[in-house]
C-alpha cells in the first residue's frame, strides 16, 4: 500500500547523496564510543549518508560531546540525517516548561545539564537547543523508513497518521509489511540483546538500540551500525567511561 502524494517529500528529503548508506542506533552520551564507530570502524567519508536514530542525551558520561560531534560532523559537509529521539524531546520541554523536569530527570537528564556545566535545563546553549528542535522525527528512503521508536500500524496510512508521540515513545506495534510498501522499517529505542538485531537483518523491522551505555551486560554495552546496502552489522564496545552516577 503506497500513497505517493503523502511521502514523496519525505523521499526526497532523505535521499541519499551517493556513497554508502549508514544507520546508528541510540548513542547516549557516548561520545568516544561514537568517535571510533564513525571514524575507525565505518571510516565515514563526506560522500556516505549516515542516519541516526535519536536519543543522543543522558545516561552516559558525554551528551554534550556527541551533540559537538554530529554538529561538527555537518558544518564539516557530512551527510548527516539525525532523527529526534524521546531524550531530546524531554530536553527541550524542560527548558520550555521547568514542570517537565521531573521526568527528564528520571531519565538521566541531570546527568546531561551537569556535562553543559550548567545549573538548570534553561542555560543549556542556544545553538543546542535549536539543532534537537529542528530534528525531524521520520525520515523516508525508496527502501527505509527511519523513525526513533516506532510506526502506528493501526491506522490507515502509519508514515502519514502516527501521532509525533508514538514515534518517540512507543516501541511496542506489530508491522504489517503491506502498509511499508517493500520498505524495512528501523528504529532505535527499545533496548535489543545484539544476537537479536543479527537475527532480524533480513526482516522488514530492526530495533538498532543495543544499549551502548549498559556497560557489562551481556549481549549489551554496543553501538551498532547498519550497513543499508548490504544488511552488515558494524559493531564497536563501549569504551567510553562510566558516568559518575549510574542509573538505569
Amino acid at each position: 500500500m503506497r500513497d505517493e502524494g503523502l511521502i514523496s517529500a519525505a523521499e526526497k528529503n532523505s535521499a541519499p547523496t551517493g556513497g554508502r548508506r549508514f544507520a546508528v542506533g541510540d548513542v547516549h552520551g557516548c561520545s568516544r564510543t561514537l568517535r571510533v564507530l564513525l571514524g575507525q570502524v565505518l571510516r565515514l567519508e563526506p560522500a556516505d549518508t549516515l542516519f541516526l536514530l535519536g536519543d543522543y542525551l543522558d545516561r552516559g558520561p558525554d551528551s554534550k560531546g556527541v551533540l559537538d560531534y554530529l554538529m561538527t560532523l555537518i558544518e564539516d559537509g557530512y551527510d548527516l540525517r539525525p532523527l529526534m529521539g524521546n531524550h531530546e524531546e524531554m530536553a527541550l520541554k524542560s527548558v520550555a516548561d521547568p514542570a517537565a523536569r521531573a521526568l527528564w530527570y528520571a531519565n538521566r537528564g541531570d546527568l546531561t545539564v551537569e556535562q553543559f556545566s550548567a545549573a538548570t535545563p534553561q542555560e543549556i546553549p542556544r545553538r543546542y537547543l535549536e539543532f534537537m528542535a529542528g530534528l525531524p522525527r521520520m525520515l523516508v528512503t525508496g527502501d527505509y523508513v527511519f523513525v526513533h521508536a516506532g510506526l502506528d500500524f493501526s491506522r490507515p496510512f502509519p508514515l502519514r497518521d502516527t501521532a509525533p508521540s508514538f514515534m518517540l515513545w512507543e516501541g511496542e506495534f506489530r508491522v504489517q509489511p503491506e502498509k511499508l510498501a517493500g520498505r524495512t522499517l528501523v528504529c532505535g529505542h527499545t533496548r535489543t540483546p545484539l544476537a537479536q538485531i543479527r537475527a532480524s537483518l533480513n526482516d522488514q523491522l530492526i530495533r538498532l538500540d543495543n544499549g551502548c551505555f549498559w556497560k557489562g551486560h551481556p549481549g549489551f554495552g554496543n553501538l551498532v551500525a547498519l550497513n543499508l546496502d548490504t544488511r552488515e552489522l558494524l559493531v564497536q564496545e563501549n569504551c567510553d567511561p562510566a558516568p559518575k552516577t549510574l542509573f538505569f
